[in-house]
């Protein structure tokens, strides 16, 4: 029986609209043919208590185009994911900052947090504070800040000319 309501269900992805008498008649056909008296058919309101369950949230009875576009949908490529060892892996986030700051032209701007988090160890890698319109260079700061020690990574910037475009967070000593 719940077998045979499931394949109705699943039938009713492609069809138009129909109501849960057509698909107890349908079940009730099938059922027949399949097994012959042999099968009871439960009672009217218990039929649609087991087709509300089993039809959650495939809006069977509801729109025809919702209906499909769920059936379409492609299942969930999402997964957890679990980091044993510290940086096995790090996220990137940037987040618009309500703030506006004087930027090195004089002009005002808004700005952008840039952070690397270790999943593992839950920490802080890098962070970097820069105008809004994130770039290139903005991520091979975060990833020299994230590789480089903080003393090597000072005396490289000094070496090289510190950039206009992305503010040092603290100072180097």
């Amino acid at each position: 029986m719940v077998e045979a309501t499931i394949a109705a269900i699943e039938a009713q992805t492609n069809t138009s609209t129909g109501t849960k008498a057509r698909m107890l008649r349908q079940v009730e056909r099938f059922v027949h043919d399949e097994y012959g008296d042999a099968v009871a058919m439960p009672s009217r309101a218990t039929f649609y208590r087991l087709v509300d369950a089993l039809s959650a949230g495939r809006h069977t009875f509801g729109s025809a185009v919702t209906r499909r576009q769920t059936a379409n949908r492609p299942a969930g490529v999402f997964s957890t994911t679990v980091a044993a060892r510290p940086g096995e892996q790090v996220q990137i986030d940037t987040t618009p900052l309500d703030v506006m700051a004087v930027m090195d032209d004089g002009v005002l701007g808004r700005t952008e947090l840039t952070i690397a988090v270790d999943i593992a160890t839950r920490t802080i890698c890098a962070a970097v504070l820069h105008p809004a319109g994130a770039k290139a260079v903005d991520a091979a700061l975060m990833l020299a800040r994230m590789v480089r020690s903080r003393l090597a990574f000072c005396v490289w910037t000094v070496a090289r000319g510190a950039s206009n475009r992305t503010a040092t967070i603290g100072r180097c000593q």
